[in-house]
Protein backbone atom coordinates (compact mmCIF):
# COMPACT_ATOMS: atom_id res chain seq x y z
CA UNK A 1 0.00 0.00 0.00
CA UNK A 2 3.01 2.22 0.76
CA UNK A 3 4.36 1.54 -2.15
CA UNK A 4 1.31 2.75 -4.62
CA UNK A 5 0.72 5.87 -2.40
CA UNK A 6 4.64 6.34 -3.03
CA UNK A 7 4.36 5.67 -6.96
CA UNK A 8 1.38 8.01 -7.33
CA UNK A 9 2.13 11.86 -8.17
CA UNK A 10 -0.26 14.21 -6.65
CA UNK A 11 -0.47 16.58 -9.70
CA UNK A 12 -0.17 15.51 -13.06
CA UNK A 13 1.54 18.25 -15.23
CA UNK A 14 1.86 17.73 -18.94
CA UNK A 15 2.96 20.33 -21.21
CA UNK A 16 -1.01 22.09 -22.20
CA UNK A 17 0.61 22.91 -25.84
CA UNK A 18 1.61 19.55 -26.51
CA UNK A 19 -1.48 17.71 -25.57
CA UNK A 20 -3.36 20.92 -27.56
CA UNK A 21 -1.14 19.60 -30.75
CA UNK A 22 -1.35 16.49 -30.66
CA UNK A 23 -5.35 15.98 -30.42
CA UNK A 24 -5.90 18.95 -33.30
CA UNK A 25 -3.59 16.71 -35.44
CA UNK A 26 -5.57 13.07 -34.48
CA UNK A 27 -9.16 15.44 -35.25
CA UNK A 28 -7.71 16.73 -38.26
CA UNK A 29 -6.50 13.01 -39.54
CA UNK A 30 -10.10 12.20 -38.55
CA UNK A 31 -12.01 14.83 -40.88
CA UNK A 32 -9.71 13.85 -43.07
CA UNK A 33 -10.63 10.34 -43.70
CA UNK A 34 -14.14 11.88 -43.43
CA UNK A 35 -13.96 13.73 -46.41
CA UNK A 36 -11.76 11.49 -48.19
CA UNK A 37 -15.09 8.68 -48.07
CA UNK A 38 -17.61 11.04 -48.65
CA UNK A 39 -15.81 11.83 -52.03
CA UNK A 40 -15.09 8.89 -52.74
CA UNK A 41 -18.93 7.79 -52.34
CA UNK A 42 -19.96 11.09 -53.39
CA UNK A 43 -17.90 10.40 -56.82
CA UNK A 44 -18.91 6.88 -57.55
CA UNK A 45 -22.46 7.45 -56.91
CA UNK A 46 -22.80 10.51 -59.98
CA UNK A 47 -23.11 7.96 -62.46
CA UNK A 48 -26.45 6.18 -60.91
CA UNK A 49 -29.70 7.37 -60.41
CA UNK A 50 -32.16 7.33 -57.97
CA UNK A 51 -35.81 7.32 -57.38
CA UNK A 52 -37.59 8.69 -54.76
CA UNK A 53 -41.13 10.15 -53.98
CA UNK A 54 -40.96 13.90 -53.01
CA UNK A 55 -44.18 15.56 -52.26
CA UNK A 56 -46.23 12.56 -53.41
CA UNK A 57 -44.24 12.31 -57.16
CA UNK A 58 -42.14 10.21 -58.15
CA UNK A 59 -38.68 11.88 -58.56
CA UNK A 60 -35.23 10.70 -60.97
CA UNK A 61 -32.19 12.16 -59.82
CA UNK A 62 -28.63 11.23 -59.53
CA UNK A 63 -27.58 9.05 -57.26
CA UNK A 64 -25.16 11.76 -55.71
CA UNK A 65 -27.53 14.64 -55.26
CA UNK A 66 -30.09 12.14 -53.54
CA UNK A 67 -27.27 11.21 -50.89
CA UNK A 68 -25.61 13.85 -50.60
CA UNK A 69 -27.66 15.87 -47.40
CA UNK A 70 -27.43 12.20 -45.85
CA UNK A 71 -23.60 11.78 -46.51
CA UNK A 72 -22.60 15.29 -45.35
CA UNK A 73 -24.99 14.56 -41.77
CA UNK A 74 -23.56 11.08 -41.20
CA UNK A 75 -19.93 12.29 -41.97
CA UNK A 76 -20.59 15.25 -39.80
CA UNK A 77 -21.97 12.83 -36.63
CA UNK A 78 -19.25 10.36 -37.06
CA UNK A 79 -16.65 13.08 -37.45
CA UNK A 80 -18.05 14.65 -33.95
CA UNK A 81 -18.37 11.26 -32.28
CA UNK A 82 -15.10 10.26 -33.65
CA UNK A 83 -13.48 13.42 -32.30
CA UNK A 84 -14.75 13.02 -28.80
CA UNK A 85 -13.74 9.85 -28.36
CA UNK A 86 -10.79 10.43 -29.87
CA UNK A 87 -9.85 13.62 -27.41
CA UNK A 88 -10.46 11.53 -24.56
CA UNK A 89 -8.48 8.43 -25.48
CA UNK A 90 -5.84 11.26 -26.64
CA UNK A 91 -5.74 12.80 -23.31
CA UNK A 92 -4.88 9.68 -21.14
CA UNK A 93 -1.93 8.49 -23.67
CA UNK A 94 -0.70 12.14 -23.78
CA UNK A 95 -0.55 11.95 -19.68
CA UNK A 96 1.06 8.31 -20.01
CA UNK A 97 4.04 9.77 -22.39
CA UNK A 98 4.19 13.42 -21.56
CA UNK A 99 3.77 13.65 -17.82
CA UNK A 100 6.89 11.11 -17.09
CA UNK A 101 8.72 12.56 -19.51
CA UNK A 102 8.00 16.00 -18.15
CA UNK A 103 8.88 14.56 -14.73
CA UNK A 104 11.95 13.14 -15.79
CA UNK A 105 12.68 16.95 -17.60
CA UNK A 106 12.60 18.36 -14.22
CA UNK A 107 14.59 15.45 -12.30
CA UNK A 108 17.74 15.56 -14.64
CA UNK A 109 17.38 19.63 -14.35
CA UNK A 110 17.64 19.17 -10.77
CA UNK A 111 20.55 16.62 -11.62
CA UNK A 112 22.27 19.64 -13.87
CA UNK A 113 22.51 22.11 -10.92
CA UNK A 114 24.51 19.28 -8.99
CA UNK A 115 22.00 17.37 -7.10
CA UNK A 116 22.88 13.66 -7.17
CA UNK A 117 20.52 12.39 -4.49
CA UNK A 118 17.88 12.69 -6.85
CA UNK A 119 15.66 9.71 -7.33
CA UNK A 120 13.41 9.25 -10.54
CA UNK A 121 10.05 8.10 -9.15
CA UNK A 122 7.41 7.26 -11.79
CA UNK A 123 4.22 6.01 -11.34
CA UNK A 124 4.40 2.12 -11.79
CA UNK A 125 2.10 1.86 -15.13
CA UNK A 126 4.04 4.73 -16.96
CA UNK A 127 5.68 3.53 -20.00
CA UNK A 128 9.03 5.28 -18.95
CA UNK A 129 8.96 3.27 -16.21
CA UNK A 130 12.71 1.05 -16.99
CA UNK A 131 14.16 4.43 -18.15
CA UNK A 132 13.69 6.16 -14.56
CA UNK A 133 14.96 2.59 -13.20
CA UNK A 134 18.19 3.10 -15.89
CA UNK A 135 18.63 6.63 -14.93
CA UNK A 136 18.40 5.80 -11.19
CA UNK A 137 21.38 3.49 -11.32
CA UNK A 138 23.22 5.83 -13.01
CA UNK A 139 23.22 8.37 -10.65
CA UNK A 140 23.67 5.62 -7.98
CA UNK A 141 27.13 5.16 -9.76
CA UNK A 142 27.65 8.98 -9.72
CA UNK A 143 27.14 9.47 -6.23
CA UNK A 144 29.76 6.53 -5.24
CA UNK A 145 32.18 7.63 -7.73
CA UNK A 146 32.20 11.03 -6.25
CA UNK A 147 32.24 9.69 -2.47
CA UNK A 148 35.30 7.69 -3.61
CA UNK A 149 37.08 10.38 -5.12
CA UNK A 150 36.20 12.84 -2.25
CA UNK A 151 37.74 10.32 0.29
CA UNK A 152 40.88 9.73 -1.90
CA UNK A 153 41.19 13.20 -1.59
CA UNK A 154 40.59 14.15 1.52
CA UNK A 155 43.43 11.04 1.95
CA UNK A 156 46.62 13.12 0.61
CA UNK A 157 48.07 15.24 3.27
CA UNK A 158 48.08 19.04 1.54
CA UNK A 159 51.64 19.79 2.95
CA UNK A 160 53.29 16.51 0.66
CA UNK A 161 52.24 19.33 -2.24
CA UNK A 162 54.02 22.24 -4.04
CA UNK A 163 51.72 25.20 -4.46
CA UNK A 164 50.39 24.45 -7.65
CA UNK A 165 49.57 20.97 -6.78
CA UNK A 166 48.04 22.54 -3.23
CA UNK A 167 45.80 24.93 -6.14
CA UNK A 168 45.46 21.64 -8.20
CA UNK A 169 44.11 20.10 -5.05
CA UNK A 170 41.37 22.92 -3.82
CA UNK A 171 40.42 23.45 -7.11
CA UNK A 172 38.66 19.86 -7.13
CA UNK A 173 37.77 19.64 -3.60
CA UNK A 174 35.46 23.00 -4.93
CA UNK A 175 33.86 21.02 -7.82
CA UNK A 176 33.04 17.94 -5.46
CA UNK A 177 31.52 20.22 -2.87
CA UNK A 178 29.04 21.38 -5.43
CA UNK A 179 27.86 17.76 -6.10
CA UNK A 180 24.81 17.43 -3.31
CA UNK A 181 24.95 13.27 -2.16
Amino acid sequence: MKNKAHERRRVRVVRMGFQRSFILKFCAVIILAALIISGIVYGLSMTTATTAFENSRLVIKRTSDFILPLLLLSSLVAVMATGIITIAITLLVSFRIAGPLYRLEKDVAEVNKGNLGVEIRLRHKDELKDLAETLNQLLKFFRETVTEIDKEIVGIPADSLSGEGRQKLENIKDRLRKFRR
